[in-house]
């Protein structure tokens, strides 16, 4: 086995060196990647790393003086182990293969190290790109697939250089080719012959490259193009020869879409100067007018005299790549805008290791100091016990179901002891470089002073409410003795009038009651007499309640089958009469309200349909909330409290059901309840 990783190791070394990239110098494109690279993780270094025999050689070294080390000492020794993946090190001074590295307990002073190594098409890791930070931390999902696209361009521009010192070669041999043609004419059909099998060999070899090929003469003119030139354009030989390296059906373009000045083609560079050019990035458009990104490098082709006479350019095509960058960078930025606006605490967890990985906004809701380092079981730990066996079933649901989940729940600060209200979300996802490891994350939002504000207000309520039923009791029972004497003494004038006190006195107790629910629900303390029930026969209680109190509409209720459920029968007759009653206090007189019934996979859906002024979709999420009230004009001569579909909403819950409306303003609007069918 040490005979082979020794064997391994020399291919390695011989790989590494076939590139001679050692010991050169400083160049910017290599600078450009270890800076981005630096961040987009948010470190002070980044370092383009080779691992020689007995040392590793900093191409490019961001926020680092040196540019060499000893292999004995190296990080990225240990990360080209496992040239797979990314390698990382939270805190070097916990991590037995570091922990006494001079470059931990000495300058840099390295406590945190990411390392992607550099993989070659030969499957030989030539060094890493990583990213070293003097504190402990690790690299969110985004930064991991940035510093992996950014290692894969430091092989491509290794590939590329590679690729140019053989087309330079072949260049050369061409040259001395037509040297040898000029000096006898027995000595050209020889030459002539070498030359068509040497561009046979050349046209099978550039055909393999993944490189776009361009050969030029010295006016531009494209006099050869390999296979994948003309897959990016996607165009045939006879069409690409007949073109130059700036005609317009290139339709060349600068990364901002003004066009590309003729001058700063890369080939007219290498023809007209005699320069040459590496990685330049441009615009151009295939045969469909598709537009495409290309990376470009091109030299001049030059004679025995040193003379020009004509360019070879080769070019990727890095649209994918390109937009992948772009994206990085728009959702970084949004996520990091998002988070910030709303103030949100975020956590994930590595569901195999169960470490988790909190924000400081998080550890701060949770009363935890921001350099602490927390555990799933310590946050569980905050929860108030009231609640806690509810969260871990609803995160173990999210989990088990792979659907996220949202609840609210007051926790105990660890070490401030103060009590907050969060509003919390579950999700789980998998990693998208390896779809074996799990994570399950979330965001938690402080929404204690709506919760007191709530609380507050119910506690408010059932205050008032109690307090009102004790005069209202009184004003009722005088109500009735005065509607008995004027009966006896036929006062038909009193009658009537204490008819409308009565109506006027129920009007008052039906909002006291509605009130005292409210708070019931907010104290839990409501309770449900649940029996078995016919909703056939709630939907004739209600029917002939409406034939009796409502003369106005035209309320119609479709035939229903005989439906057996369990519930508590008074309450769905409550959410019934109230989406009745809502219907006739929201439709213009005259108008129809229809009551319908349909039973589905095993659940009775119950819906009443209006002619009425509708709901705007901006309210429609809020319309079952406690206290929402729609803002309009012409809401204004419509009294309420903002309580009846909030307690409606609560009733169907509680019997594990699903309530809901669809509108459309100006138009109508549908309420509807479901509720599980019994089995009988």
């Amino acid at each position: 086995m040490a005979e082979m990783n020794f064997l391994n190791e020399q291919k390695r070394l011989e790989a590494l060196r076939s590139y001679r990239i050692l010991d050169t110098d400083e160049e910017a494109d290599y600078d450009d990647l270890t800076e981005i690279a630096a961040a987009i993780c948010d470190t002070p270094i980044a370092l383009i790393s080779f691992v020689d025999k007995d040392r590793q050689w900093f191409k490019s070294h961001y926020g680092l003086a040196v540019d060499q080390t000893d292999r004995c000492h190296s990080f990225c020794s240990h990360a080209i182990q496992d040239p797979e993946r990314l390698m990382q090190v939270e805190d070097a001074q916990f991590d037995q293969r570091f922990h006494e590295n001079p470059l931990v307990t000495g300058s840099p002073d390295i406590r945190f190290y990411a390392g992607m190594p550099l993989l070659d098409k030969d499957g030989f890791a030539l060094g890493s790109l990583c990213v070293i930070d003097q504190k402990p931390r690790l690299l969110n999902q985004i930064q991991q697939k940035a510093l992996r696209t950014l290692a894969q361009q430091v092989i491509d521009k290794l590939s590329l250089r590679r690729n140019n010192r053989e087309l330079l070669k072949i260049n050369q041999q061409l040259t001395a080719t037509n040297s040898k043609l000029r000096e006898t004419e027995e000595r050209l059909n020889k030459a002539n012959t070498d030359l068509t099998e040497s561009k046979e060999r050349l046209q099978t070899i550039l055909d393999l490259v993944v490189e776009g090929i361009v050969i030029t003469d010295r006016e531009g003119k494209i006099t050869y193009t390999n296979r994948r030139n003309r897959e990016i354009f996607k165009m045939d030989e006879k069409r690409m020869l007949t073109l130059t390296n700036v005609s317009p059906e290139f339709n060349n373009r600068t990364l901002d879409g003004s066009p590309l000045p003729q001058e700063e083609h890369p080939v007219t560079i290498a023809l007209q100067r005699g320069a040459t050019t590496i990685n330049r990035e441009f615009l151009v458009s295939d045969q469909h007018s598709n537009s495409v990104y290309l990376r470009m490098n091109a030299v001049p082709i030059r004679d025995h005299n040193e003379m020009i006479t004509g360019a070879i350019g080769s070019f990727a095509d890095i649209t994918d790549s390109y937009f992948l960058q772009q994206k990085l960078k728009e959702r970084e930025v949004s996520l990091r805008a998002a988070i910030s606006s709303a103030n949100l605490g975020t956590w994930h967890m590595d569901l195999q290791t169960k470490e988790l990985f909190a924000s400081a906004r998080m550890k701060e809701l949770f009363g935890f100091y921001q350099d602490e380092q927390i555990s799933y079981k310590s946050v569980i730990g905050q929860i108030a016990e009231s609640h806690r066996k509810k969260v871990i079933a609803i995160a173990e649901a999210s989990l088990r179901q792979n659907e996220p989940s949202e609840l609210e729940y007051p926790i105990i600060g660890y070490h401030d002891k103060k009590l907050r209200w969060l509003c919390a979300t579950f999700y789980a996802y998998t990693d998208p470089e390896n779809p074996n490891i799990f994570f399950f994350a979330g965001t938690t939002a402080d929404i204690t002073e709506r919760k007191m504000e709530e609380q507050r207000r119910s506690d408010f309520i059932g205050m008032v409410s109690h307090e009102l039923r004790t005069p209202l009791t009184a004003i009722k029972a005088y109500t009735n003795l005065l509607q008995r004497i004027a009966g006896k003494n036929n006062d038909k004038m009193l009658v009537s009038t204490m008819e409308k006190v009565d109506t006027q006195v129920k009007r008052m107790e039906a909002m006291i009651n509605g009130f005292l629910e409210v708070a019931r629900l907010g104290e839990g303390k409501i309770r449900l007499n649940i029996t078995r029930s016919d909703l056939a026969s709630l939907f004739k209680i209600a029917e002939e309640d409406s034939l009796v109190t409502i003369n106005s509409h035209k309320v119609i209720f479709a035939p229903t089958e005989t439906t057996p459920l369990d519930v508590d029968q008074d309450k769905i007759e409550q959410v019934l009469i109230n989406f009745i009653n809502n219907a006739v206090k929201y439709s213009p007189p005259g108008t129809t309200i229809e009551v319908s019934c349909i039973t589905k996979n095993g659940m009775a859906q119950v819906y009443v349909k209006d002619q009425g002024m509708g709901i705007p979709i901006a309210d429609q999420p809020f319309i079952f909330d406690r206290f929402f009230r729609v803002e309009s004009d012409a809401m204004k001569d419509k009294k309420g409290f903002g309580i009846g579909l909030y307690i409606c909403k609560e009733i169907i819950e509680r019997h594990h059901g699903k309530i809901g409306v669809e509108s459309t303003e100006g138009q109508g609007s549908v309420f509807w309840f479901s509720l599980p069918v019994s089995i009988i």
